[in-house]
């Protein structure tokens, strides 16, 4: 049975658009639909003429001083969003606001609807730590974690996806840490893959997976020198690249290139998904992650993980458990290693696997995310005095 609750769903861009945010605004979007009785939606949100003049503004000092203006997380972006918002609201009976991604879309809401604020990231803890938020002009980056204590301050509930994110956002709000919780995010699949078959380990060539669309800033060239020192060890391996089209250097016979692949594309999907059930290992030494969606696909196909312990990774992936994480500083040699280790120990490996799927059943899913969220919905004061 439902809950006899509406929800007004607050997205900057088309909430039923699988193609932005990585799908997390749709996905989770169809989990709360299908627990309470009314999901009211408010997006795409374009608030004109604010977001051109601000959009060129950084457009053009970023060009010509070098220097942005983070114009997403901004006052001026956000008293647009409220005005816009507090217009299409008052028509509307709500009992919650849920805003992914929502920090500059309900920091200055005027409601005494409940809002619950989800993010992968805290301003605070990606300062010069992601490209957008690298090079702020110094009134931005103090606008932005202005902005941030504002909407932790207007929210019931700051929802974010890893220890990495939340730990940030205590420090810049310790008054509003009773608010934050950790919940993972979940797989975007539309469905569900069968629990994964036994099968022998290693098979004739192991397979590396590399899901990524930016080659270099996902560690791609790190991922092909573990491929060329496994080779040298004297494993028969192949690396699959997808998202991503490597540099023509990296000329390896067993280096696949998929190309990016579309998943609104049957055929692409088809080919994304065997992938996933057919590799051995993914192998993605980003550089900087707030989370990882990619994390949760591989957990639902029981895939180990070889990733790098850098912003929210350590919440997708259990060290020793589930993957092995590795200091950002290593190299691919330190990758093969860990490869190797598996190779020589398939045990290790058929527990990997099956501890991937167990954490996926269990909390990497959009079904967790949304029952996980209204618990904590149902302990609000307001919730509670019903």
């Amino acid at each position: 049975m439902k809950r006899p609750l509406t929800i007004g769903y607050i997205t900057v861009d088309d909430p039923r658009d699988r193609r932005t945010w990585s799908g997390i605004n749709s996905f989770l979007l169809d989990a709360l639909e299908a627990r309470v009785e009314r999901v009211v939606t408010f997006g795409p949100l374009r608030p004109q003429p604010v977001l051109f003049f601000c959009k060129a503004f950084n457009y053009i000092t970023l060009r010509l001083l070098g220097k942005r203006f983070h114009y997403r997380d901004s006052f001026p972006m956000a008293r647009a969003y409220a005005r816009m918002l507090e217009k299409k609201m008052a028509h509307e009976h709500i009992d919650l606001i849920v805003a992914p991604a929502g920090l500059a879309t309900t920091a200055l809401l005027k409601t005494n609807v409940p809002i619950v604020y989800i993010n992968d990231r805290s301003i605070a803890g990606a300062l010069e730590y992601y490209k957008v938020l690298k090079k702020l002009f110094r009134f931005s980056r103090k606008q932005s974690l202005a902005l941030e204590r504002k909407a932790l301050e207007n929210a019931a509930l700051a929802i974010y996806s890893s220890d990495w994110a939340a730990k940030a956002a205590v420090m810049t709000s310790p008054a509003n840490a009773d608010k934050v919780h950790v919940i993972p995010l979940g797989a975007n699949l539309v469905e569900v893959p069968a629990a994964p078959a036994h099968r022998e380990f290693p098979q004739k060539k192991l397979k590396m997976l590399f899901l990524g669309v930016y080659w270099t800033e996902k560690g791609g060239p790190i991922a092909y020198q573990a491929l060329q020192e496994v080779k040298r060890r004297g494993i028969l391996a192949e690396l699959v690249v997808c998202g991503c089209v490597p540099p023509e250097e990296c000329n390896d016979p067993d280096l696949v290139r998929e190309g990016f692949l579309n998943k609104n594309i049957p055929a692409d999907l088809v080919k994304f998904t065997e992938h996933l059930r057919t590799a051995d290992l993914l192998i993605l030494p980003t550089r900087f992650e707030a989370f990882g969606i990619v994390f949760c696909e591989a957990a639902a196909y029981g895939l180990p993980v070889l990733a790098t312990r850098t912003g929210g990774v350590p919440t997708a992936v259990e060290e020793g458990r589930t993957g092995y994480l590795f200091d950002p500083n290593d190299d691919g040699v330190a990758y093969a290693e860990r490869i190797l280790e598996l190779h020589a120990h398939p045990e290790q490996w058929q527990a990997m696997r099956i501890a991937a799927r167990q954490r996926y059943e269990q909390l990497l899913n959009w079904d967790a995310f949304a029952d996980r969220l209204l618990a904590y919905v149902d302990e609000l004061p307001s919730r509670r005095a019903r």
